[in-house]
């Protein structure tokens, strides 16, 4: 499990134009996860499969441009090294298609994805980026939280599968199992 370093200086912003360039940063040229730029659950399939790349990033600067908050920035000092994805339940029409996630109610915010960079990973980062994500959704008058992370067997896993996250990180800022559909993608949910 990873623990608080001493040594991050951490602040979190929320996706907007000015900082777009910071995004682009994080998920490199590849989008973080072949070309997906967190538009996987965003975008019919068809169309994110054909967007695959910088048609994704594209989409997701269309958002921003629109106004709209995808997600969450989180920089250590100025540099940035995590990101989540998140916004309402109608953000994510893919979602509740998906075969391994069913919808328990309307009335959520999602965690679509939880994104730590490489060489970043373990130092207490994803934890202090969900506690501000909790804060955050407060703020904006949501009563849950919820999301499909992968189970705790996660080891069996290249990091790159583990795009939502993991159990026990939830766990650890008090996020509570409400369902497990699937043997991959429990459902978690924090009550605000």
């Amino acid at each position: 499990m990873e623990t608080p370093n001493q040594n991050n200086h951490l602040s979190f912003q929320p996706l907007n134009s000015s900082n777009f360039k910071d995004f682009e940063y994080l998920f490199k040229e590849k989008g973080a996860c072949e070309g997906c730029w967190c538009m996987q659950c965003r975008l019919p399939a068809d169309e994110f499969e054909a967007n695959k790349g910088d048609g994704n990033r594209l989409a997701m600067k269309a958002l921003v441009e629109l106004g709209k908050i995808p997600g969450i920035i989180a920089y250590n000092d100025d540099e940035p090294v995590g990101w989540c994805s998140l916004g309402n339940r109608e953000d994510f029409p893919r979602l509740p298609k998906s075969h391994e996630v069913k919808i328990i109610d309307e009335q959520t915010w999602i965690i679509s994805c939880l994104f730590i960079r490489k060489g970043w990973r373990r130092r207490g980062i994803k934890r202090a980026l969900l506690k501000h994500l909790i804060a955050y959704c407060q703020t904006k008058g949501a009563k849950v939280i919820e999301s499909h992370q992968c189970n705790s067997n996660f080891s069996k896993y290249p990091d790159n599968f583990a795009w939502t996250g993991i159990e026990k990180a939830y766990e650890a800022v008090g996020f509570i199992k409400v369902d497990d559909p699937s043997d991959k993608r429990p459902i978690m949910r924090y009550h605000l």
